[in-house]
Parts: C-alpha cells; sequence; structure tokens
C-alpha cells in the first residue's frame, strides 16, 4: 500500500469515463475506486465542485488546577468544556464564515476563556496551554454529502460539519457497504450528492 502525507491532491483521474486514481502535486495514484473525503477542501477537487465550505473554529486549552474538576462535557449557550483523562481541559468554539483563515484571534481567545471562567470558576487561575482554529466542512443545507457520484468509481464522504468525529465510524460503515455494491441499513437519499440540482445543471455534478 501506498501512503502520501502531506500532498495535495489536484485532480481524480479518469480513463473511459472511469476512475483511474488521484492526481497529487508530487506524483499519481493508480486506484479503481476512489473516496472524497477532504472535508472543507473536498469542492477543490476536479472534477466535481462539491457545494462545501470552510467554517471556522476557534478552541483553546488550559490545564485545569484539578484532574477531577470536571468529568464529563459542560455546555452553555457561549461555551463548552470538554474534560480529557490528563487534566486537560478543551474550550469551544466559534463559528465563524472566514473561508481558509485558520489564523487564531486573541480577543477571542480571551473570551472563551473568560466564558469558560464564568462557567467554572475554578479555571480562573488555569493555564492556557495551547488555541488554535480549524475548518469545518459545511454544506448548503447542513447535511453530509455522501454517496456514489455520477463517475463510476468515485465515491464522496464529506460536509459533516461539527460532527466529522462522532459520525467517523457509521460514514465508514455505510460506505464501505456502497463501494462494495451493498445495500446499506440506512436510508443515504437525503445524503446524496445528486440533490444539489443547480450543481447538476451547471455540468458540475
Amino acid at each position: 500500500m501506498d501512503v502520501s502525507s502531506g500532498d495535495t491532491v489536484t485532480a481524480v483521474n479518469l480513463a473511459n469515463d472511469c476512475v483511474a486514481g488521484v492526481a497529487t502535486r508530487k506524483t499519481s495514484f493508480h486506484a479503481p475506486k476512489v473516496v472524497n473525503c477532504a472535508g472543507a477542501w473536498s469542492g477543490q477537487i476536479a472534477p466535481y465542485a462539491f457545494p462545501t465550505r470552510p467554517v471556522k473554529g476557534q478552541m483553546l486549552c488550559l490545564a485545569s488546577p484539578s484532574r477531577g474538576l470536571l468529568k464529563h462535557v459542560v455546555r452553555s449557550p457561549e461555551v463548552y468544556l470538554i474534560p480529557r483523562s490528563d487534566g486537560r481541559i478543551l474550550v469551544g468554539t466559534t463559528v465563524e464564515e472566514a473561508g481558509f483563515d485558520k489564523r487564531t484571534d486573541v480577543a477571542t481567545i480571551q473570551r472563551l476563556h473568560r466564558a469558560a471562567v464564568a462557567m467554572v470558576p475554578e479555571l480562573r487561575n488555569a493555564k492556557i496551554l495551547q488555541d488554535w482554529a480549524g475548518l469545518r466542512p459545511g454544506t448548503p443545507d447542513a447535511l453530509p454529502i455522501l454517496g456514489p457520484t455520477p463517475t463510476p468509481g468515485y465515491y464522496v464522504a464529506t460536509g459533516h460539519f461539527r460532527d466529522g468525529i462522532l459520525l467517523a465510524p457509521i460514514t465508514a460503515q455505510v460506505m464501505a457497504e456502497i463501494i462494495e455494491g451493498n445495500n446499506p441499513d440506512y436510508d443515504l437519499v437525503p445524503f446524496s450528492p445528486a440533490r444539489f440540482s443547480k450543481w447538476q445543471a451547471a455540468g458540475q455534478l
């Protein structure tokens, strides 16, 4: 098995209108079946412009003053806190339409910190270990895009927005069933890429 890390996929290669592999900036890989699971970048890989967009989320990580301070996720309208077994507490998150900008903003990180302290005052003196921003794949109807494309051998699994980690296992299961030619136990019609009629009319999907 060939693995290429950090090598951007630029296009899906076709032969006789079927998938033949993928092209990257460094090389090409031959494959009879390809799954586009590039998240917010899924729509940038030819031949189809899937209607995904990046939705920015800024977060920070705190060093809890006590490992037993929180034992489960705590939420409020302003912030949520996720405790880790090593004493870290994740604080999130924003929902921003900012394109592919992954920079963090000091004022935003401070606002999240204040919201965390307001909910759990014991975090007042907690050290900020790290802050970062991620890009979630959003779609026009806020639903994932799952299933085969009009090109034989080419599949897509993207658009999970904020639930990518939670939905990864079931997504892998149903996509494996589809690729193997079996009917999954779940109705995937609401998630079909074919539902975006205007992209079909434009010859993109």
